[in-house]
């Protein structure tokens, strides 16, 4: 592979399952850049979750290299319906996928190095998105988070009890989403699980749209920006800040954490972040066990907050 030094380094010294994953998705890149004619030359791999992503230096572009088509094409339409609102999103290269070796490759923009971590930009963006009315956009999926929830379980690396605990788990939460009652109208939903990323390439910062959007409730993604607050060690969000800067946006929203479903959104949100760790657990060692203890906190077996290590 003709690869940046970092990503060289990393095939040296990581599993054999990583570099075979790696590798996979470097062919597909490579196949995808004679298409296009870009330049995979010296890529680094910059991402490995939801997608591969890998910087091209030389085409000064990002691709993803999706495991699902559709999912690739989702997600072109998803910025494109963001600019047409006025979004400021990381915008594609190309408004087509590129399918090479049973993978999806899309190319964008350079998102810039520097993140944009603060509450209030995360806010923005988040209220913009939920500004956006669902009929806009009749390809709009009802955002179901338990669809493809426990793919990859039955082959994942993990013990058999703790396999049996997350299909009870998720069958125990899929009852009571069911009779859940929104507060809001369906809208344009992230999905997301944490609050969203944004950069800045020296325009100001642009939402990196690496999920689908859907059309949902927006208490899905104010949830997803407070629960690692509430659950996890390190530094607590400014929930404050946040919710201040929704509002000014014209997206007031008060007493999301007493309102009687929270719980079971953020059990939700929380259950389908563990699920991705446990999918990546054969990826090596580290994730291996970092998906068994996010599973034993679930099972109660540590106190909070929990330490799941960089937030």
């Amino acid at each position: 592979m003709s690869v940046g030094p970092r990503t060289s380094t990393l095939t040296q010294i990581t599993s054999t399952a990583r570099r075979r994953d790696v590798a996979a998705t470097y062919a597909a890149l490579t196949q995808a850049c004679v298409i296009t004619g870009d330049d995979a030359r010296r890529a680094e791999l910059v991402g490995e979750h939801p997608q591969h992503a890998w910087w091209l230096p030389a085409s000064n572009a990002l691709a993803l290299v999706h495991s699902d088509l559709e999912d690739a094409s989702v997600l072109l339409r998803a910025a494109r319906l963001l600019e047409r609102h006025r979004v400021a999103v990381v915008p594609p290269y190309y408004d087509e996928v590129r399918a090479c070796s049973g993978f999806g490759v899309t190319f964008w923009y350079p998102p810039g190095r520097r993140r944009f971590g603060d509450e209030p930009v995360s806010a923005w963006v988040s209220a913009a998105v939920h500004r956006i009315h669902p009929d806009s956009a009749s390809w709009l999926a009802d955002h179901d988070p338990f669809d493809g929830l426990l793919d990859g379980l039955d082959d994942a690396l993990l013990d058999e009890a703790g396999r049996w605990f997350l299909r009870e788990r998720a069958a125990e939460l899929r009852e009571q989403w069911e009779r859940i009652e929104w507060p809001s109208p369906p809208t344009v939903v992230l999905g997301v699980r944490r609050m969203v990323e944004c950069r800045d390439a020296g325009a100001g910062p642009r939402l990196v749209l690496r999920r689908p959007l859907w059309r949902g409730h927006r208490e899905w993604d104010l949830t997803a920006a407070r629960w690692r607050s509430e659950l996890l060690r390190g530094r607590p969000a400014d929930l404050a800040a946040f919710t201040a800067a929704y509002a000014s946006h014209g997206r007031p929203f008060d007493g999301l954490g007493a309102w009687p479903d929270y719980q079971v959104v953020r059990d939700v949100v929380v259950l389908a972040e563990v699920m991705d760790t446990v999918r990546r657990a054969h990826v090596d060692v580290h994730l291996r066990q970092q998906a068994a203890h996010q599973v034993a906190c679930l099972r109660g077996a540590h106190q909070g907050p929990w330490n799941w290590g960089r937030r």
